[in-house]
């Protein structure tokens, strides 16, 4: 049986968003278009419709989009396309649950990366958590220690001292960490996302961090 061999090769991909990138999406294509379908957010999207049919339907029963007319189509047996557009402009996305009412808390990753970028001098893990607690919400260790190893793969993180036991696992015994010159990026938190493998994507920045996806093709 012969060895299999690969062409590595960085391709550009549609960026998976969260209900941060569908709003930014929206807030464009209703100033440039005037309106917009599911399709057309998908376009500019990566994710399955039904996570962008969720979202648009939380947004109309809070206020912020309403439906405005239905597309039909010349195809016969081809389902008509509603049209939605922008009543609010808030310029952070709405935080909604699935039936319109809003989420008051952040996340654990958002309360992680604030304190991050406060503790400039470095932290411990049990520093993170404490500095990143609040009433509403305590991220766990376990959480932490993830989010950091992430980040240090992804290269915002720089090692400030290390140890033979209670290091975060994977980080070689790292104990103590700061956020590098420079990669203090913003106010959104880097997030993990599955393309052919993990990445980090900087939703500040709007591009993958550390390593790039990687595409392999299989030589015949």
């Amino acid at each position: 049986m012969h060895k299999e061999h690969f062409d590595s090769a960085s391709l550009p991909v549609r960026v998976p968003r969260g209900f941060e990138g569908f709003w930014e999406i929206m807030v464009r294509l209703d100033k440039e278009q005037g309106c917009f379908t599911v399709a057309d957010v998908d376009g500019m999207s990566n994710v399955s419709v039904k996570c962008i049919s969720k979202y648009l339907t939380a947004l109309v029963a809070a206020g912020f989009v309403e439906r405005i007319a239905t597309r039909h189509h010349a195809i016969k047996g081809k389902y008509p396309t509603p049209l939605y557009k922008l009543l609010k402009h808030p310029l952070k996305a709405p935080r909604l649950r699935p039936d319109g009412s809003p989420v008051p808390t952040t996340t654990a990753h958002e309360q992680l990366w604030i304190a991050m970028r406060n503790l400039t001098t470095g932290f411990s893990l049990d520093e993170l958590v404490f500095a990143a607690t609040t009433e509403d919400l305590k991220p766990n260790k376990q959480t932490a220690g993830c989010f950091v190893r992430r980040l240090h793969k992804a290269g915002y993180l720089a090692v400030t001292k290390t140890t033979r036991r209670g290091g975060v696992k994977g980080q070689g015994g790292a104990s103590a960490w700061r956020l590098k010159p420079g990669m203090s990026t913003g106010p959104m938190p880097p997030s993990l996302k599955h393309i052919n493998g993990k990445s980090v994507w900087d939703p500040n920045l709007k591009k993958f961090m550390g390593a790039a996806p990687i595409a392999r093709e299989v030589k015949s």
